[in-house]
């Protein structure tokens, strides 16, 4: 079995279905001895904030000495993305190995205990680090969190819950207080349950809701989890540019390379749980903080890729990620005519996402992936129509490329944004170049 064998199998069941257990996933771990029940984790739960929260968390363990490995989604440039340790994907042969012992065992399965996709890949990646021998897995969430497959963990250090917002609604449910009971789900008691800071319109950020707060809190408390959240108080902001910002929070002197403001509460929240982790008799030493925050780097997340013309990559598709994506805009591109390159999923809210992102823009072209949920650029740019100054549309992603590349000013800035899988295959385009 080759690398693109083993995923293109992984990639041929079923890609999502709810279930109100764990018994899928729990008969095909039972098979290899529940790798799962033998490492420690940091789970982490939200609608955004996840993928930024679990890469620095999991640089400040390895900073400390710890073997940490790292599950996370989507992948950007390559599938072991998803499956890391110190920083390290999944190496093709052990990618290889594992998925071929799987496939042994799940043919033998009867067919309503066939994994999903994301089932199939979170079992791969239990059983690669319990044979690593991690001392740390900082594990993300797929789709919510009490019924997702990596809540089959008995335990976990800390229970993590970023800022939570409308998404999924059709699985997750139909307000954000709903959408916060289910992320609790992952909660733990005798652990701690972190959250994103609150929203108490501070001048920084826009914090977690006071309705999906108050449900975190309760949680909490209710299962007998100390809880943690990071106070704005401690907070000071010292330099802030396209670049990254550096600030204090409370002792420690952090910064962090990653754009935008909600980058600055992302990364107090991951300050706050390794101080709380820290105190409960973990390893970790302020130094090893402020390093893990400073070096870790996230590609596709307001990602500069290009300074001729300036070039700025954001995967993020819902309205969270379009407000962030606006606020830094009107932050450090003041002035700067901005041509916009964006694809979207069809089941997702893309007019919302134009109504926020578009009116800051003068140009904006629209394409699609390869992805069969892509919807067409004719229709995205129909739905675009009036919220900026000219619209372009192309099926082809590179020729969508060119023509934003040539639409956009010496002085001006190119944003992609709307889709991972349009802002990877822009991505691979720029670095090829």
């Amino acid at each position: 079995m080759t690398c693109n064998e083993a995923v293109e199998y992984i990639y041929s069941f079923r890609k999502m279905q709810k279930s109100p257990t764990h018994e899928r996933i729990e008969s095909l771990l039972s098979l290899f001895g529940n790798p799962h029940k033998k490492l420690r984790f940091i789970h982490v739960a939200g609608t955004n904030g996840k993928g930024s929260f679990s890469g620095a968390m999991s640089r400040i363990f390895t900073c400390a000495g710890y073997k940490t490995g790292l599950f996370t989604s989507p992948y950007v440039i390559s599938f072991g993305e998803r499956i890391q340790i110190d920083g390290e994907y999944i190496s093709d042969a052990s990618l290889c190995e594992i998925t071929a012992e799987i496939k042994k065992r799940t043919e033998a399965l009867p067919e309503e205990l066939k994994p999903t996709v994301f089932e199939f890949i979170t079992v791969l990646a239990f059983i690669y680090y319990e044979r690593e021998k991690c001392d740390m897995v900082v594990l993300e969430a797929g789709i919510g969190g009490e019924h997702d497959s990596t809540n089959v963990i008995p335990f976990s250090e800390a229970s993590v819950i970023m800022s939570v917002s409308l998404d999924h609604t059709e699985m997750l449910g139909d307000t954000v207080g709903k959408i916060a009971e289910e992320k609790c789900g992952i909660i733990r008691r005798g652990g701690i349950t972190v959250s994103y800071p609150p929203d108490r319109e501070e001048k920084y950020f826009k914090g977690q809701s006071e309705e999906a707060f108050r449900v975190i809190r309760e949680r909490a408390e209710k299962a007998g989890s100390d809880f943690y959240s990071p106070e704005i108080k401690h907070l000071s902001v010292i330099k802030s540019d396209i670049n990254g910002t550096e600030f204090t929070y409370k002792h420690l002197k952090l910064r962090t390379r990653l754009q935008g403001d909600h980058q600055v509460a992302n990364m107090i929240t991951v300050a706050e749980c390794a101080l709380a982790l820290k105190e409960r008799g973990e390893k970790i030493r302020d130094e090893d903080i402020e390093k893990g925050i400073s070096s870790f780097t996230l590609p596709c997340r307001m990602e500069k890729v290009s300074e001729r013309p300036l070039t700025i990559l954001d995967g993020g598709h819902n309205e969270g990620c379009m407000l962030a994506l606006r606020a830094m805009a009107e932050k450090h591109l003041k002035g700067k005519e901005i041509t916009v390159l964006m694809a979207s999923m069809r089941d997702k809210d893309y007019r919302k996402s134009f109504e926020i992102i578009l009116p800051l823009c003068k140009n904006a072209v629209f394409t699609r992936t390869d992805i069969i949920r892509g919807e067409k650029p004719s229709v995205l740019a129909e739905s675009a129509a009036g919220l900026c100054e000219r619209v372009f549309f192309f099926d082809c992603a590179e020729k969508a490329y060119e023509k934003a590349v040539s639409l956009t000013e010496k002085n001006g800035v190119l944003i992609c944004c709307g889709s991972f899988y349009l802002v990877s295959d822009i991505r691979k385009i720029v670095f090829d170049d």
